[in-house]
């Protein structure tokens, strides 16, 4: 794919997912009218991402976030970065609230060898050098299994695994409540990964502020019902205001946890993994 194609494939997918945020996919009339007035936007970001892709060809995958993040976020704070294993087979399990919560955690992670669990979207796969990094699942049990597999092999190679336990979004507890509750969505599946590759350390991680409270409860917002569709919309009016006026309102949080070992617990059940997981999450959500 050349790169023109690549942009127009790029800004039109941020355009539809634009237009789904404001549930305007059934509205030809509507949606055709977003699409106008946010096109040059749309395009803008895409442009973001092709450059942070090339960057990840030509470097690394944390020095493309961290040059992703000096142009949306006003800094990263990284707290617990003792509990960081620089090698070895690590599993870093982490809350998802979206928006730039995956750069953060490239950046403050800061380790070539990492690769990530992550959903198939169009978006992604248009990214080569990214989707390099990506190990993909989708909603067949072929592709969970492909991914475990792929998942177990890098481990087993001494590299680090990211992935998102809940597998969606989830609120960021500096603007919405629920981020305790959620955890209860989490998945078990480290333990597979443990059972396969018993010296794997496990690593839970949080991550906070990423959302911007002015814009995910602007009164726009109130276009939607309350719940994820309000919440998506909030995020998309974000990713908007920053684009369009240079904005840097956030300032967001990665906060490693202290790492959960199979050999230190003396067990490599898997519910007793993921109790001593939930149970670091929960410390790391407590207000210091």
């Amino acid at each position: 794919m050349s790169a023109g194609e690549s942009l127009a494939l790029l800004t039109r997918i941020n355009l539809d997912d634009l237009v789904s945020s404001f549930g305007w996919e059934h509205s030809d009339r509507l949606a055709s009218a977003l699409r106008f007035v946010f096109r040059k936007p749309a395009e803008k970001f895409a442009r973001w991402m092709l450059d942070f892709d090339a960057q990840v060809g030509r470097e690394t995958l944390p020095a493309a976030a961290r040059t992703m993040l000096s142009k949306t976020v006003a800094g990263l704070q990284i707290e617990g970065s003792e509990n960081l294993p620089v090698s070895g087979p690590t599993l870093f399990l982490s809350n998802h609230p979206g928006m730039t919560d995956t750069l953060c955690l490239f950046a403050a992670i800061g380790r070539a060898d990492l690769r990530v669990i992550a959903l198939e979207r169009p978006f992604l796969q248009a990214l080569p050098n990214t989707s390099a990094h990506l190990f993909y699942v989708s909603g067949n049990a072929a592709a969970r299994m492909r991914a475990v597999r792929q998942g177990t092999a890098h481990l087993r190679a001494g590299g680090a695994l990211l992935t998102f336990p809940a597998g969606r979004i989830e609120p960021d507890d500096a603007v919405y409540p629920g981020a305790q509750q959620a955890l209860k969505t989490w998945t078990d599946s480290a333990g597979i990964f443990v059972r396969l590759v018993p010296e794997t350390r496990i690593v839970p991680v949080l991550v906070r502020g990423v959302l911007w409270s002015s814009a995910v409860k602007h009164p726009l917002t109130r276009l939607k019902p309350a719940g994820p569709e309000r919440e998506k919309l909030g995020a998309a009016l974000q990713l908007l205001a920053q684009i369009l006026f240079d904005l840097k309102p956030v300032t967001p949080l990665v906060r490693f946890g202290r790492p959960v070992n199979a050999t230190e617990l003396g067990s490599s059940d898997s519910a007793v993994l993921h109790n001593a997981v939930l149970a670091e999450m929960e410390r790391l959500l407590t207000p210091k």
